[in-house]
């Protein structure tokens, strides 16, 4: 396999949740694509974006992840991409159920710091994501909170972090800033649009003190969080509720 995407990992993807037939927030995706390929330097043609439209409008398919991976395309190591290429695949998954959304997810701090730089940057290198993920469900989690090197929240494992935080006019929705290493997720902007979301440094003191919190990502959507390091959340509600409008806002009105 000549393709650079597959002999270095040079290559960035996108995954999008298949619900009913539809892809769901499937333009969102491809501009996140496209922004990703300008930071990396990989062209992004205007004619490969139309035919990603077309075909997400035209397939039919089965409930599932639809996979879109850029790669660098084939040429010698570090040479300029001038001719990139674009694969696609489905595969079967599961999605939450109404009853796995009311339970929600417990979450664990990791203590092992990371590099801030590019996390959350989809892309061929995801090891140090599958090694927080791994981290968090040995501790007994169903995902893991992730700092950087000067103890600010940088995401989950896998997703985006939410968390409301009390304040004398009620909670405030917040979410760490994006300049501070992770990306703005497709789900997460969804958020963004439908509520107001404050982009503030959060350290773990801070989600201590939160009201409801909960992570989102593309299998996910929005997945309300019970607990932090075994501690319950004073008042998951807010968390349902949004995890409801998703859900409903997209024509799925119950859990796969």
């Amino acid at each position: 396999m000549e393709d650079r995407g597959f002999r270095y990992g040079q290559h960035l993807f996108e995954s999008i949740a298949v619900r009913n037939g539809s892809p769901l927030l499937e333009t969102d995706h491809r501009d996140l694509l496209e922004s990703s390929a300008k930071r990396k330097g990989i062209p992004f043609p205007r004619s490969l974006a139309a035919a990603l439209g077309s075909f997400c409008k035209s397939v039919k398919l089965r409930d599932g992840m639809l996979r879109i991976y850029l790669t660098a395309g084939s040429g010698l190591a570090g040479a300029p991409v001038t001719r990139p290429a674009c694969y696609v695949s489905w595969e079967a998954t599961r999605f939450p159920t109404d009853a796995d959304i009311s339970a929600g997810y417990r979450l664990v701090t990791l203590r092992k710091a990371v590099d801030a730089g590019g996390w959350g940057e989809k892309c061929g290198n995801y090891e140090a994501h599958l090694a927080a993920f791994a981290d968090a469900r040995k501790a007994g989690a169903d995902e893991g909170i992730v700092l950087d090197g000067g103890g600010r929240v940088l995401s989950c494992a896998m997703g985006n972090i939410l968390a409301w935080l009390p304040s004398r006019t009620g909670p405030v929705l917040c979410t760490p800033p994006a300049e501070s290493g992770p990306r703005t997720g497709a789900v997460l902007g969804w958020v963004s649009r439908k509520r107001h979301v404050r982009e503030r440094i959060l350290r773990i003191p801070d989600l201590r003190r939160a009201v409801a919190m909960a992570v989102t990502n593309s299998r996910l959507g929005v997945m309300p969080v019970t607990s932090l390091d075994g501690r319950p959340l004073p008042d998951p509600s807010p968390a349902l509720v949004l995890a409801d409008d998703y859900l409903r806002s997209h024509g799925l009105h119950g859990g796969a």
